[in-house]
């Protein structure tokens, strides 16, 4: 927030290159920490995928071993 504030005042005393470079710096923490996120984010949905395949591959296991032993 602090580049956005430091980009108008240079805008208003008519400092473009400054005003551009705080700009920058805005735009690039905005992408940074957008990409942090999507990385989080990414990273919590495969183990959540990987703990729900375990589980759903022992509940077949236990499912198919009793219906097993009941035709014995």
């Amino acid at each position: 927030m602090e580049d956005i504030q430091l980009a108008i005042l240079n805008a208003a005393e008519s400092k473009p290159l400054d005003f551009k470079q705080q700009i920058y710096s805005a735009l690039q923490a905005k992408v940074y920490d957008a990409l942090q996120t999507r990385k989080i984010e990414i990273a919590g949905s495969m183990f959540r995928d990987n703990e729900t395949e375990e589980t759903a591959e022992i509940e077949f296991q236990t499912s198919s071993e009793g219906n097993v032993d009941e035709d014995l």
